[in-house]
């Protein structure tokens, strides 16, 4: 990747679940695809209760944040400025419990990798690593301390390189507009009863059907998923065309 004015960062969090969800772990790292990630880690302590879920996915114990700062100081742990650019897998929920730091862009490569691989079976980080470098044992030994924010970012890396090296991306400008023409065309619908169907399509055998997605749009949908939806229907009534 060549030269960007603007940083861009890996981020990973670890929260307490629930409703308010606070974040109780950040990582974060700057990208650049051809060094290995100086990660950086702090935990906080939540002013609620841990979930027993949360809490068996990421074996965080409440003693273990009883010295750590509060959680509402998250925001200012990741040293962001105006136009910096953050990558997270499923990125709109870190943006949101770190605090949503006002005039960052976010880059989302769960979005990507639903973009680029429609064809496999779970685009979980892991599941897309494996995809992309078979089942290696490094691999595994990375992932066995999977849901640490810090282990999240180190496979965070290796996915982002993955991508901006395959789409010959050079900058934290391409990377954005990239994933956000993956989210907002992804090719298959990757949820509900019609998960697989293909949203640009006017073959009604594979397709999203058209009333489903006039349903869907007079529902709550998080913006993206609302846009994709909206440029389906607008490439079906023009009749097709190329939406890559």
């Amino acid at each position: 990747m060549g030269v960007s004015l603007n940083k861009i960062y890996l981020i990973d969090t670890e929260t307490t679940g629930g409703d308010p969800n606070e974040v109780i772990e950040v990582a974060w790292a700057l990208f650049n695809p051809n060094n290995d990630p100086v990660v950086h880690v702090q935990r906080y302590q939540p002013a609620g209760e841990m979930k027993l879920g949360a809490t068996v996915v990421h074996g965080i114990l409440p003693e273990e944040l009883e010295s750590c700062p509060p959680s509402a100081e998250a925001v200012s742990f990741i040293p962001l400025e105006p136009g910096d650019f953050i990558v997270a897998h499923n990125v709109d929920f870190d943006y949101e419990v770190i605090g949503s730091p006002r005039d960052v862009r976010c880059i989302d490569t769960l979005g990507i990798s639903q973009y680029l691989w429609p064809e496999i079976d779970c685009h979980k980080q892991l599941a897309v690593l494996y995809h992309l470098f078979g089942y290696e044992r490094w691999l595994r030994d990375l992932a066995k301390d999977a849901h640490s924010a810090e282990a999240d970012v180190r496979m965070l890396h290796l996915l982002a390189t993955q991508i901006v090296q395959r789409q010959e991306i050079k900058s934290g400008g391409q990377f954005f507009n990239f994933s956000h023409h993956a989210r907002t065309h992804p090719k298959q619908i990757a949820w509900g009863k019609h998960r697989g169907k293909y949203l640009f399509s006017t073959d009604e055998s594979e397709a999203v059907p058209g009333d489903y997605l006039e349903y869907m749009l007079k529902q709550d949908l998080n913006p993206y998923t609302r846009q994709a939806f909206m440029n389906a229907l607008a490439w079906r009534e023009n009749a097709g065309g190329d939406h890559n």
